[in-house]
């Protein structure tokens, strides 16, 4: 069992607990966790903004089943496709805005989806506890709620060149992204694109990802560069619980493969894998026997000889780096391979073919849990902050 102490702030607004919404309030579903209840006079329990502005908002216990999204931008909650009625709040976070909604307890059942979407990160605040059972998931990667289109530092694409474009950059974050790779060795070589920075320190708050950039033009358009993972906080007054086979997912996307089309050669690069997004949990307990990741895209193959390169593979739930596009196009480079675990960086393209260049892989993003009782044997990539 791999157990972690981390030190908790506590932004006090100097009262008791208490609970005057015990049988009331909106928001969709039943059931849930027990416990909870939100306090009349409350000491916040979030280091990133004051809890005690949220009481009285009308909060209630929610459970969820099957597929549910989320959007941030709208502040809408479908349940199987369904809107259902939730208290959701606009908040400042310490990096910036985050669209939340405001629970008592959270419980997603077994094989629960929500899958969150926007313009900003998604948070959770629950006055209980928030539980995943087992292959519940709550998914904010490749191009999730809050993940960037822009960064400083951010990658570039490669270099057009008809003989054979180059490989976009891969997105950094939490660690850089790789180099493009070079393309059209017979007759050029054309110039990857730069990797994206990673960051100087971690985010005081949740942010998304940064994509990766797009592969050079060849004879045809190079593949775009994978989104970025999303933002993700959860704060729970009580607990967090991520049960076995349950899955929380700020994972870049695979960076898209050279095209080829209308009987050319292709020789079109690979675009850039995005990088992992932020996942910050907080709370007195945090159980994780699940999967937590912000695993890097792989990056995308470039095309060559006719054929188009096969896409990057999206982060995975594991400490496994994500391979870049490989085995379509003979003269295309392979794309680099995405970081995860202890391989912060994104990887780039080993080889220089005729074709064109494989895109580079993202980088990693952060997992951030901020508690005095964080334990659990799940798989948590990279480590945690």
């Amino acid at each position: 069992m791999r157990r972690s102490w981390l030190l908790v702030f506590v932004l006090g607004c100097g009262f008791t607990p208490g609970n005057p919404n015990a049988g009331g309030g909106g928001g969709g579903g039943g059931g849930g966790g027990g416990g909870g209840g939100m306090p009349d006079a409350c000491t916040s329990f979030s280091m990133q903004f004051d809890t005690c502005s949220l009481v009285g908002s009308g909060a209630s216990d929610l459970t969820l089943t099957g597929d549910n999204t989320y959007d941030t931008s709208s502040g809408i909650l479908a349940a199987n496709g369904v809107p259902i009625a939730v208290t959701s709040v606009s908040l400042t976070a310490k990096a910036g805005q985050v669209e939340a909604i405001v629970v008592d307890n959270l419980h997603l059942a077994a094989g629960a989806q929500l899958r969150a979407t926007g313009m900003v990160p998604f948070a959770i605040v629950a006055f209980g506890a928030v539980t995943l059972d087992g292959n519940a998931a709550i998914d904010v990667s490749a191009g999730g709620a809050g993940a960037r289109v822009t960064c400083d530092g951010g990658p570039t694409a490669g270099a057009s060149d008809n003989g054979g474009g180059a490989g976009g950059g891969g997105g950094g974050f939490g660690g850089s992204g790789g180099a493009g790779g070079n393309g059209d060795s017979d007759g050029g070589p054309s110039s990857g694109g730069h990797g994206g920075a990673a960051a100087a320190s971690v985010p005081l708050g949740p942010l998304g990802g940064c994509a990766g950039a797009n592969g050079g033009t060849g004879a045809n358009n190079g593949g775009t560069g994978g989104a970025g993972g999303g933002g993700l906080y959860i704060v729970a007054q009580q607990m967090i619980v991520v049960g076995a086979t349950a899955s929380l997912d700020a994972g870049g996307g695979g960076g898209g493969g050279g095209q080829q089309s209308n009987g050319t050669y292709g020789d079109a690069g690979g675009g850039g894998g995005g990088a992992g997004g932020m996942i910050m949990l907080e709370a007195p307990h945090v159980q994780y026997d699940g999967a937590i990741a912000a695993n890097g895209g792989g990056g995308g193959e470039a095309s060559g000889n006719s054929n188009a390169g096969n896409p990057g593979t999206a982060g995975a739930l594991s400490t496994t780096p994500a391979p870049g596009g490989a085995g379509g196009s003979p003269t295309g480079s392979d794309g680099g391979p995405g970081g995860a675990g202890t391989t912060l960086g994104g990887g780039s393209p080993k080889d220089v073919e005729k074709g064109g260049g494989g895109g580079g892989g993202g980088g990693v993003g952060y997992i951030v849990i901020v508690s005095p009782d964080a334990s659990g044997a799940g798989i948590i990539s990279p480590a945690a902050s």
